[in-house]
């Protein structure tokens, strides 16, 4: 069935993470391997050539995740309630220029997200 799920392990054969990775071992001369996200803290069994995101955990801006709490403490923050939906179109319709700050804030640098912004809402 298509875009079905395989089960890892299937009877009399061996788990097919175990063959992933052996497939993955063995690679060809010159074959570079790339990683698109890697845990520092907990490394992949295969080491990689490249890596686009070296991380420590990857939690969604709009889930729940870490959060620097009144007391300067981490605490777990909610999860955005808004669908979707209403989320992207926030993304979307955000003004795409730089903000100068409010006085207490600095202003936003060159390479922040208004760039990405303008792109996204143009597209």
């Amino acid at each position: 069935m298509p875009g079905a799920l395989r089960p890892l392990r299937q009877a009399g054969t061996a788990p097919l993470a175990e063959v992933a990775l052996e497939q993955l071992r063995e690679r060809v001369p010159g074959q570079v391997l790339h990683e698109h996200a890697s845990c520092w803290t907990d490394p992949p069994p295969v080491a990689t050539d490249r890596v686009t995101l070296l991380n420590q955990s990857v939690v969604a801006r709009w889930a729940g995740g870490p959060r620097q709490g009144a007391d300067g403490g981490v605490e777990w923050g909610e999860a955005d309630a808004r669908a979707e939906e209403e989320i992207a179109a926030a993304v979307v319709g955000a003004d795409p220029e730089l903000d100068e700050g409010d006085g207490r804030t600095p202003a936003d640098p060159v390479e922040g997200p208004a760039p990405f912004v303008a792109v996204v809402r143009d597209a």
